[in-house]
């Protein structure tokens, strides 16, 4: 089986400081700094993106 690769996408329990998977958490521990952009979702860009507004990356036309 191939795992899928979340590292792009935030772990949820980091933002609010409840992680207990520590390094080993699949998800993305990047603390994004106000005003900081996220990274642009490809699949928006391509018109295509399954996950409309809850989207963890940003839906912006370069």
């Amino acid at each position: 089986s191939t795992a899928k690769d979340l590292s792009h996408v935030p772990c949820k329990f980091f933002k609010v400081g409840s992680c207990t998977a520590g390094s080993s958490c699949p998800f993305s521990h990047q603390v994004l700094e106000p005003g900081q952009a996220k990274e642009v979702c490809a699949w928006f860009v391509k018109g295509n993106c399954k996950f409309g507004h809850k989207c963890a990356l940003a839906h912006i036309l370069p």
